[in-house]
């Protein structure tokens, strides 16, 4: 289920489906954005959450916004990025 969020950005969606569920779905750069606060470990249900709604919207970027945390992640063939929250506001 795709919730458009309450604003000027109407290509903008909150994800949910059975259980999981994605912040952000950017529809125009396809790309789905996930936002955790975690300073040390990112948790599973994170990943597999990113991971579940590219199966059903076919993103082409997955990003994962965290504290401090930088780097990348491959799952299941996929690439997730980890990008710092400063870092993510000033691109």
């Amino acid at each position: 289920m795709l919730s458009t969020l309450d604003n000027q950005l109407k290509e903008l969606y909150y994800v949910k489906g059975k259980d999981f569920e994605v912040d952000f779905y950017d529809e125009v750069n396809s790309r789905l954005l996930q936002v955790t606060y975690t300073s040390d470990k990112i948790e599973e249900r994170e990943i597999r959450s990113l991971l579940k709604a590219e199966e059903m919207l076919r993103a082409k970027e997955l990003i994962l916004i965290t504290y401090d945390i930088e780097g990348e992640e491959e799952r299941e063939g996929k690439k997730i990025k980890l990008i710092p929250l400063y870092k993510f506001l000033l691109t």
